[in-house]
């Protein structure tokens, strides 16, 4: 389902989109903005021509809805995994034989994860490209629920 909003600006071939978070936004709880407000800024791809105050719906592409998850998700994911595994099966075997292994790997587990994120916060400007932002894709009537 595509989400609806009403352009407040226009950069350059980019337009700034108000909208409401929908139900299914609030729930998710990914992010700290879905937990506290219910307006949310983006920017977009202007695909439609889109001036000052038309309402627009927003599109993502299907591969990169399905990356910007593996990015967030899949990533810290197998660190954590990795971490876990080679703490448990290669360092605590090898360095301290006589230690039970499940804390410390958690405690290395997290450790990873927590690598990861930084690294992949390190990394933003190389998935600010066109493959993850929204798409502008048709001016709209407003939804009268938004109203």
């Amino acid at each position: 389902m595509a989400e609806k909003g009403v352009v407040t600006e226009i950069k350059n071939d980019l337009v700034v989109i108000k909208m409401t978070r929908t139900e299914a936004c609030a729930k998710c709880r990914a992010c700290i903005a879905g937990m506290s407000e219910k307006e949310m800024i983006m920017e977009a791809d202007n695909q439609c021509n889109a001036q000052v105050g038309d309402w627009v719906e927003l599109e993502l592409a299907d591969n990169g809805f399905f990356f910007a998850v593996m990015i967030m998700y899949g990533i810290p994911l197998l660190a954590f995994m990795a971490g876990v595994l080679l703490t448990y099966f290669v360092i605590i075997p090898r360095f301290m034989p006589f230690t039970n292994p499940d804390l410390p790997s958690f405690a290395i587990g997290l450790v990873f994860t927590v690598i990861a994120y930084l690294w992949i916060r390190s990394q933003e400007h190389r998935w600010e490209g066109k493959k993850y932002r929204p798409i502008a894709a048709r001016i709209t009537s407003p939804d009268p629920d938004l109203m």
